[in-house]
């Protein structure tokens, strides 16, 4: 279970980051060059969330015991 709250912890950071940066994007004045930085940050937390998400998914044991 401890795995499980590793990821549940991690995925929360990730969509916290995901949300913050949407907010960024509420200030900007369309300056392209920020809302690509922010998109791509945005990319990358989603990338992060499914990694771990395939990770976790991955270890037998970890997912065994929710299943």
């Amino acid at each position: 279970m401890e795995k499980f709250d590793d990821l549940v912890y991690s995925l929360r950071y990730e969509a916290e980051s995901i949300l913050e940066n949407l907010k960024e994007m509420d200030d900007l004045d369309g300056d392209e060059a920020k809302v690509s930085v922010l998109l791509k940050w945005i990319h990358n937390s989603a990338n992060t969330i499914e990694n771990k998400i395939e990770d976790w998914r991955s270890d037998p044991v970890s997912y065994t015991h929710l299943t």
